[in-house]
């Protein structure tokens, strides 16, 4: 019984003595892996005195961007260095320069408010291709070749789809738009507009734009094409009372259009065959760019950003203040994206080590 007893007090003061050493446990705060990155945005700005009013990008590093003057910037190191490719001379009388479109690396369009088309087939070198309506809303091509665009003769008549098969050089009226829909109850073949397009493959294309009931009513008209812009199923988004002037996808069913420079967004994952609005503080007149869905952010013209990392479903605001006012942005993915405005304003979106310092730079949200 005496060695039992001793043998019992040795195994109790040997856990004992285990427990008085015992490494303690980290708090949660120790144990939180600290951040590596962060999001930010930057000032790449350009250095001559010229309005910046449209940026597309080829990928995160190649991207265009369009501004007064006939000016065309090029950058290949995302942004880091501007190229002039066309105009730059902040003395030029020459067509401002308000849309543009870039298909990839060798391939982008830039349209005048006249509906002057410039193009470049070789990433550097510009040309006048031709000159349609100065009512057009600018060009979409699904190819090198094949392109579309929109002309809207007036703010109550229906647009005209024409179509290029030249990369842009001529053009030929391929369709008008219309639409079925339930107005009151009732029946109605609607004239509409169409504003804007976006393409997710040579195949798959989706539009917005109205679909005027009378002269002070329209409804948001949403459009989707399986054939390349061919044949294009039209349809009204219920209780909508704006038209549509931005739509961007980036699958075959995920996507979201705005209406009337962000006065309200919708988002889809049906392919537009259902839509819901999303939940958003006001933010107007704003632009938005995406990152494959991943990442989606409204900038305030003058000044504020929402970001949604739900693919249009809710927004988170935050203030942000600029030097000059915004005229577009856009996003290459989800980690690299561009805003351009005036008096040569661009800042870039990245992601960076937690220690990057950078003057100007902006806090951002992070995917």
């Amino acid at each position: 019984m005496k060695i039992a007893a001793t043998v019992a007090f040795c195994l109790l003061a040997v856990v004992t003595s285990f427990a008085q050493t015992a490494v303690p446990r980290p708090s949660a705060a120790q144990a939180a892996p600290q951040p590596k990155f962060k999001a930010i945005w930057e000032p790449a700005p350009f250095d001559r005195d010229i309005d910046l009013n449209a940026v597309a990008c080829a990928g995160p590093a190649v991207c265009w961007a369009a501004g007064d003057k006939s000016t065309i910037l090029f950058t290949a190191d995302g942004g880091t260095t501007w190229q002039v490719q066309l105009g730059g001379d902040t003395e030029s009388t020459d067509d401002n320069l308000v849309n543009l479109f870039v298909l990839d690396a060798r391939h982008a369009w830039a349209m005048t408010p006249r509906g002057k088309i410039l193009g470049t087939s070789d990433g550097a070198t510009w040309a006048e291709l031709s000159t349609v309506s100065g009512t057009a809303q600018g060009v979409w091509f699904r190819t090198p070749q094949d392109g579309l665009e929109f002309d809207n003769p007036d703010s109550t008549s229906q647009s005209t789809v024409r179509r290029s098969t030249d990369g842009g050089r001529t053009w030929a009226a391929a369709s008008r738009c219309g639409v079925d829909a339930s107005v009151g109850g009732l029946p109605r073949k609607l004239q509409c507009r169409l504003f804007a397009a976006d393409f997710v493959s040579p195949l798959i294309g989706f539009a917005g734009g109205s679909a005027g009931i009378d002269m002070r009513t329209a409804l948001a008209k949403f459009g989707k094409t399986s054939d390349g812009g061919h044949t294009w199923m039209m349809s009204v988004l219920p209780d909508s009372e704006r038209r549509i002037v931005d739509v961007k996808f980036w699958t075959e069913n995920e996507g979201i259009v705005v209406m009337d420079r962000g006065e309200e967004l919708f988002w889809t994952a049906d392919g537009g065959s259902t839509w819901t609005r999303s939940a958003r503080q006001r933010l107007w007149p704003s632009y938005y760019g995406s990152g494959d869905g991943q990442l989606i952010v409204g900038i305030g013209e003058g000044g504020g950003i929402s970001y949604s990392v739900n693919g249009g479903r809710n927004f988170t605001s935050r203030p942000f203040e600029l030097p000059a006012r915004v005229r577009a942005v856009t996003f290459a993915d989800a980690q690299h994206g561009y805003l351009v405005g005036e008096h040569a304003m661009v800042y870039r979106y990245r992601i960076v080590p937690i220690d990057y310092t950078s003057p100007g730079m902006i806090g951002a949200m992070a995917p």
